[in-house]
């Protein structure tokens, strides 16, 4: 009988799940609704079950084992039980749950150590070594987020706004006017303050825009977010101990399609470490599953089993 396994990525606005067979081929995939389970537990579980049935469904053969990379675990906790409530909705599968940003990390790496840095709506930084996990940053738009969209749309803000007080001309003032559609920049804040998260950070898609355009005020921007990632990148390899893993993975929609914004933050990072390796993560973070070698796995009973 056909031997597979089913890697689900639950994030905040969809679920995706992929099964593949052990050589790592893929399956199929089956797609649900949100399965961040801090903002709603029981429906992110619900979706996440979902998925994995659906896939169960198509495929004729013998599901050894579920990965599901869960947003929002991190904040709900009681990672075991998670993972035994999602096996007793989908036929007492093995199960592991784990957090969205490991199971990047196990797909950007392909299981091997090295560090994974997200850069999307949010950022942050990754490491493995030798199955021991380093987190840098990771701490939402308020306290962190360095290089993401969040961050580069917020930064590109302040400094228009620094320049309308001081009536200086700067191209960012004329970019977000017109994205807002309003008269002047003193009625852009009203404006921000009503927006979600995504659609702040959507917004940086123009700022790197005007600068690949050689614009400077917005180059500025660029190059000051992409410092602090790299920082951040930094602070993860300064942590590993020696001979320290140098593969960095890349993800996320501000690093896959903002060649400025890698460049001068992989030459940053080189400076310190010329022989970090950077490459672009294909997304598919439901791969994962293929790599993750932990014995980890839960199941349902019906008591307590801890082993």
């Amino acid at each position: 009988m056909l031997k597979y396994m089913i890697g689900i990525d639950a994030g905040g606005t969809h679920s995706t799940a992929i099964a593949y067979d052990e050589n790592g081929k893929e399956l199929g995939r089956a797609e649900s609704g949100p399965g961040q389970i801090n903002n709603d537990y029981e429906l992110g579980i619900k979706n996440i079950a979902q998925a994995v049935n659906e896939l169960r469904d198509k495929i004729d053969g013998d599901c050894i084992k579920v990965l599901a990379g869960i947003a929002g675990l991190s904040v709900v906790g009681n990672a075991p039980e998670v993972a035994a409530t999602i096996s007793s909705m989908v036929g007492n599968i093995p199960t592991r749950a784990i957090t969205d940003s490991l199971l990047a990390l196990y797909n950007g790496l392909e299981g091997a150590d090295g560090a994974l840095v997200i850069a999307g709506t949010g950022s942050v930084v990754n490491g493995r070594q030798n199955g021991s996990l380093i987190a840098v940053g990771g701490y939402g738009s308020l306290l962190g987020d360095e290089g993401s969209g969040y961050a580069i749309t917020k930064a590109a803000l302040q400094s228009a706004l620094l320049s309308w007080d001081k009536r200086e001309k700067n191209s960012l003032i004329d970019l977000f006017v017109k994205e807002f559609n309003v008269d002047n920049m003193g009625e852009v804040p009203a404006k921000f303050y009503n927006l979600t998260s995504p659609e702040v950070a959507s917004k940086a898609v123009k700022v790197a825009k005007l600068a690949d355009n050689g614009d400077e005020d917005a180059r500025k921007i660029i190059a000051d977010q992409a410092h602090l990632l790299a920082r951040d990148i930094i602070m993860c390899l300064d942590r590993y101990e020696d001979p320290k893993p140098m593969r960095v993975a890349l993800t996320g929609s501000v690093l896959s399609n903002n060649a400025m914004m890698r460049s001068y933050m992989e030459a940053e990072v080189k400076e310190k470490y010329p022989d970090a390796v950077f490459s672009v993560s294909n997304g598919e973070n439901a791969r994962g599953v293929i790599f993750d070698k932990s014995k980890d796995y839960r199941y349902f009973t019906n008591h307590n089993d801890d082993e």
